[in-house]
């Protein structure tokens, strides 16, 4: 088998927005307070047409505790990728956390993670189209919460294929693909609806195609067609 040279995974920073409270737990919560209020307003509005004071009145604070936990509008953008990022890692985790089977809690993952994106559609389309507006530090922080996401997946694929002969170029490029193929639901949801009677039949059609796709991993025989093939 191939040697596939391993290219480092981002390595989280863990930005840090100023504060001027010295209280964690508290700092938790009403960062958690903006974090909601923000997304509520953002879904709606957009992040460039909100304005902080509407974000302060959404999150039920005043202007002057509001800065307490933040300095800027950018700070807050990036309290809701964190908040957002953390909240679906972690019900991720909860959620196949009863499941023992390998295959099974791959499933129970794939599942949730479908549910998970089509439940918060809005939210998610909204931090697509808004990740133009973090700042690079805050970026690179997003992106590498993104990298242990998907390798969740990873190590879930290589549990469930244990025993097997699997190529890791492929097991790796699985893992991007079966993390993020879900998001289809929210990108195509507007022809989806149109086209199909129901959402949780498209679901259930989407994670059979995940599910049956995982032989790609193991089916050495098929082998990518060279250049000259192609051609011809």
């Amino acid at each position: 088998m191939a040697r596939i040279k391993q290219k480092k995974s981002l390595k989280p920073r863990h930005k840090m927005v100023e504060t001027r409270i010295k209280d964690l737990q508290l700092i938790e919560q009403r960062r958690r307070q903006i974090a909601e209020g923000a997304i509520k307003l953002f879904v709606a509005k957009g992040y460039h047409k909100a304005t902080v004071r509407e974000i302060v009145e959404a999150s039920g604070l005043t202007m002057g505790s509001m800065y307490n936990y933040v300095r800027t509008k950018e700070d807050i953008i990036f309290l809701v990728y964190d908040y957002v990022t953390r909240a679906l890692r972690d019900d991720l985790m909860i959620a196949i956390s009863s499941v023992d089977d390998p295959k099974n809690q791959l499933k129970a993952a794939l599942k949730h993670n479908l549910e998970a994106v089509n439940r918060h559609s809005d939210v998610i389309m909204f931090l697509y189209q808004a990740s133009g507006s973090l700042d690079r530090e805050s970026l690179h922080d997003v992106l590498a919460r993104e990298t242990e996401y998907i390798e969740i997946f990873e190590d879930l694929v290589r549990k469930s294929l244990a025993g097997r002969q699997v190529s890791e170029f492929k097991l790796k490029l699985a893992a991007d693909i079966l993390s993020y193929l879900g998001v289809i639901v929210t990108l195509r949801r507007w022809s989806l609806k149109r086209r199909f009677e129901s959402m949780d039949e498209v679901l259930d059609g989407i994670l059979d195609f995940m599910l049956r796709g995982l032989e790609f991993l193991t089916d050495e025989g098929v082998q990518r067609p060279s250049l000259t093939a192609r051609e011809e």
